[in-house]
């Protein structure tokens, strides 16, 4: 389970409690929108496996997704490059759709980020599309951006984890 952050902070000039809420409750109740998306880059199912690659290479993109008529209908990500194009041979002019994870789990704008951490920890997913509700992609919700999320709403309790789970520190910030 995630770890608590107290329940109360204090007002500095009133001196009374203020209710906080924990990194959990605040995971239930944040839809993924509140997430800062990486853009939904698509391409057709017929999208040569050369081309894609090179894109991905030049715009530095963990995935990209295959639509057909601008809907979702598969996901190629720098996994599928490594366990399907990587030591193979494979003709870089074959379609996407050959090496692409067809129908992928996806998410929507409703979505609560604590359901989209369950999906990617379940499937082993680090990228899940964000659709709309004509299955239309809208963004890409990434570990990156949970992490982010969760940085920004935690800075004291994410960034003085120490390196491994079973350190400790004898003072604060490691001195």
């Amino acid at each position: 389970m995630l770890a608590e952050q107290s329940s109360y902070e204090y007002n500095s000039h009133l001196l009374q409690p203020v209710a906080v809420m924990s990194i959990e409750e605040i995971l239930r109740r944040a839809q993924v929108t509140e997430l800062i998306l990486s853009p939904c880059v698509c391409v057709s199912r017929a999208t040569p496996l050369g081309q894609v690659l090179e894109r991905m290479r030049q715009e530095r993109l963990g995935c990209v997704v295959v639509c057909e008529e601008d809907r979702v209908v598969g996901i190629f990500t720098d996994r599928d490059v490594l366990m399907k194009v990587v030591g193979a041979d494979v003709d870089r002019t074959s379609p996407i759709e050959a090496f692409m994870t067809p129908d992928p789990t996806i998410v929507r704008a409703r979505d609560r980020i604590w359901e989209a951490m369950r999906l990617m920890d379940e499937g082993g997913y680090r990228n899940l599309p964000l659709v709309d509700d004509n299955g239309r992609c809208r963004g890409i919700v990434s570990v990156g951006s949970i992490i982010d999320f969760l940085a920004a709403h935690f800075p004291t309790e994410v960034y003085n984890l120490p390196p491994r789970a079973d350190q400790t520190f004898a003072a604060p910030d490691g001195a």
